[in-house]
């Protein structure tokens, strides 16, 4: 009787060449002492667009799920933007079963999406993709949404945040492990080169999204225009970029449990349901720096409505200045009141139906 044709297998770390194997073994690192994350008993869902960066991610987590002790599946969705996209779809099927791994597929019209909802192509795609990969986690019970972003990725995402304003320390770039999402991203501190060089070990094939060279899209500005610009002036400016998200990180851990434990010991307002009041004695022996912090927590703790650091500023000032009285407005709407008198101090609410006046 003939016997059954063994089950494709995930690839051996002992069976890769020594640099594809280091690079498994730095994302392990990264994630497990970096990260400090815990994926033992957890399955984990691969973003997989067939791409390079999402080929790698799904390999390197092939190779290391014995060793992180998880279950790992891919979803894959097709946009239906390219007439060669169906096709692609079945190659992305085709290489998870070449790597003993389960693969979830779908498809979406993402032109005929954006004109019903008025929406640019970028955004139509990206919602399509987060909901088609919210029903796959919940139908393979992942708990961990692993996207593919690279160091490259990384170092576009600061300059796009440094175009757009962002303060310190967001500068530093997008999370790794963004824990109110489940998104893992476990090669965001690996060149786009290291990654290549594993699935080329492999022998994997991947794809080129034309998109990707669009430059209608800032992203691809950015990757295509200013980074090589910069990487020209300093070739070690990705390490730099690695560097500074490593220190932001540190900075936003602290930041965030200071600010935390300093709104913690804000005060209810009598009277107004939801309004918080900063007493002058906790602000006064506050750094600027801690203040602004801390205003900005409790104008986010008021509901949605983005405070933004023009308007920050500005009430630091009207606070240091000791204008009693003054009002401040903030999208929301919301509202700052400094208030004088023996109740020094600053009281958040949101704004009357009739507003307020501008300080």
């Amino acid at each position: 009787m003939p016997t059954a044709p063994a089950a494709p297998a995930a690839p051996r770390l002992q069976d890769l060449p020594p640099r594809a194997a280091h690079f498994c073994l730095a994302v392990e690192r990264f994630v497990r002492e970096e990260l400090g994350l815990d994926l033992r008993g957890r399955t984990v869902l691969a973003a997989f667009s067939g791409g390079l960066d999402s080929t790698a991610l799904l390999a390197a987590l092939a190779v290391l799920a014995p060793r992180l002790g998880c279950a790992v599946a891919a979803a894959h969705l097709d946009h239906g933007l390219r007439p060669e996209s169906a096709t692609e779809a079945r190659a992305a099927a085709r290489l998870c079963a070449r790597l003993g791994l389960p693969c979830e597929t779908g498809r979406e019209d993402v032109g005929a999406l954006a004109a019903a909802r008025g929406l640019g192509l970028e955004d139509a795609a990206r919602q399509a993709r987060y909901a088609f990969l919210a029903g796959a986690m919940k139908r393979r019970g992942a708990t961990v949404l692993a996207v593919g972003h690279v160091l490259e990725d990384l170092a576009e995402d600061v300059l796009m945040r440094l175009t757009r304003g962002a303060g310190w320390p967001q500068l530093g770039g997008m999370r790794a492990w963004d824990r109110e999402r489940c998104l893992l991203r476990p090669l965001l501190l690996a060149p786009r080169a290291r990654a290549r060089a594993l699935v080329a070990a492999l022998g994997l094939p991947w794809t080129e999204d034309p998109s990707n060279a669009d430059p209608r899209f800032l992203r691809n500005r950015m990757r295509h225009t200013v980074l090589p610009q910069l990487l020209a002036e300093n070739p070690n400016f990705l390490r730099q970029v690695a560097t500074q998200w490593r220190l932001a990180r540190l900075d936003a851990e602290q930041f965030a449990a200071e600010t935390a434990a300093l709104l913690s010991r804000a005060e209810a307002v009598p009277g107004a349901p939801g309004a918080l009041l900063l007493p002058g004695a906790l602000l006064a022996p506050l750094a600027p720096a801690q203040r602004l912090r801390l205003f900005k927590a409790a104008l986010e703790a008021l509901g949605p409505g983005q405070p933004l650091a023009e308007g920050l500023f500005r009430l630091e000032r009207a606070w240091a200045s000791g204008r009693g009285g003054a009002v401040l407005q903030f999208p929301g709407p919301k509202t700052a009141h400094i208030l004088a008198g023996a109740a020094r101090g600053v009281r958040f609410s949101r704004a009357d139906a009739g507003g307020a006046n501008r300080a």
